[in-house]
């Protein structure tokens, strides 16, 4: 149901309270269980206008969809990224097509955005695999905004990281940023990279490892996510594909700071790209000095680097967020989601499809 439908049963609610209270009603006791049915009902039209929790998207493709999360462990070097020990856990769920025999399947990596989780972009999930591709996607834990643990455990995200991340928005000091920015990449890498090479090593602990193309291997984030997977699809060119990004910075391709602006690399990125954009930067990238990168691909105009725009909505309105509460999003997102989130989410869907049908074809 609609934000509407569940705003005008809230109205209605409430104003069968206020007539309650102020009408005579009698035995007392009957208007006090009319009073509490009625601000109980509130609170809950309340939730369910503000969180609706709509489900994912239903997908169009052939393939029966098994969803499922494994936990891979790894040293980390990186204090405070721990889970237990010196090791980091990652939670890792699995969208995959039911029918894998005596075929071999793309996969696709997905990193979230700061303070994500690893159902972000559920729709899009569940569309890729109902059309044939793996797709995993990872929590971050101390990144995740929660990551649920294989010991039953709760991760929240790491209070320095989340001041770190919401100081950094508008900030002048451009050193402080990318070194912040570095440093929240730091564990998003050595995440990836340990679940490509697991992939790679066929030492990833499901039963779809078989079932993965090594050839056809795509890497995907938003925002946070979307920088890392630029980052590894610029080192690892031999084994990456093409990269999806949901409106991110080519933070590893800073190279230094001249002024009040970054300094990019000038080689060539190796690999193709979608990069889609919200209202949120489109029109603006040239102005931020971040996005310098992202602005010279779209002048290049090659049919490599695809920039598509997703008029109607804000950086957050590109995740499923928009289906788990709208209004939420929507004030996040400083009022840009003017498109409704099934068609924003359906776009990205057919922009993602026809980019990695036209790649992977060649």
């Amino acid at each position: 149901m609609s934000p509407t439908f569940w705003l005008v049963l809230l109205i209605v609610t409430i104003l069968l309270f206020f007539i309650t209270l102020f009408k005579k009603i009698r035995p007392r006791w009957k208007k006090f269980a009319l009073l509490l049915t009625t601000l109980i009902a509130s609170l809950v039209l309340t939730f369910k206008y503000l969180f609706p929790l709509s489900p994912a998207l239903r997908p169009s493709g052939n393939e029966t969809v098994n969803v499922s999360t494994i936990y891979l462990t790894h040293p980390t070097a990186i204090p405070g990224m721990e889970t237990n020990g010196d090791n980091r856990e990652i939670p890792i769920k699995i969208w995959a097509p039911e029918n894998q025999e005596n075929k071999q399947h793309p996969i696709l990596i997905f990193s979230h955005g700061s303070f994500g989780v690893a159902d972000s972009n559920e729709t899009l999930f569940l569309e890729l695999a109902s059309q044939s591709y793996i797709v995993v996607s990872l929590s971050h834990p101390h990144h995740s905004f929660f990551a649920d643990m294989s010991d039953g455990s709760t991760i929240f995200v790491n209070p320095t990281f989340f001041n770190e991340v919401m100081q950094s928005q508008g900030a002048n000091d451009l050193e402080a940023t990318i070194e912040s920015a570095q440093n929240w990449m730091s564990i998003r890498l050595e995440d990836l990279n340990y679940v490509i090479d697991s992939i790679l090593n066929q030492t990833f602990d499901h039963e779809i490892t078989q079932a993965i193309d090594p050839n056809q291997i795509i890497l995907a984030g938003h925002s946070l996510g979307g920088s890392a997977a630029l980052a590894i699809g610029r080192s690892r060119p031999e084994t990456i594909q093409a990269v999806i990004s949901l409106e991110a910075p080519f933070f590893a391709d800073i190279t230094g700071i001249e002024g009040d602006e970054y300094v990019f690399t000038h080689e060539k990125y190796p690999v193709p790209i979608l990069h889609i954009y919200s209202d949120a930067l489109w029109g603006r990238l040239d102005d931020i000095t971040t996005y310098e990168m992202n602005q010279r691909l779209i002048n290049l105009d090659s049919p490599e680097f695809v920039n598509h725009h997703v008029e109607g909505s804000g950086h957050i309105g590109l995740t499923d967020m928009s289906l788990v509460s709208p209004i939420i999003t929507n004030l996040l997102d400083s009022g840009l989601n003017t498109k409704p989130a099934e068609d924003k989410l359906l776009e990205i869907n057919h922009q993602v499809l026809d980019f990695l049908n036209k790649y992977l074809s060649n």
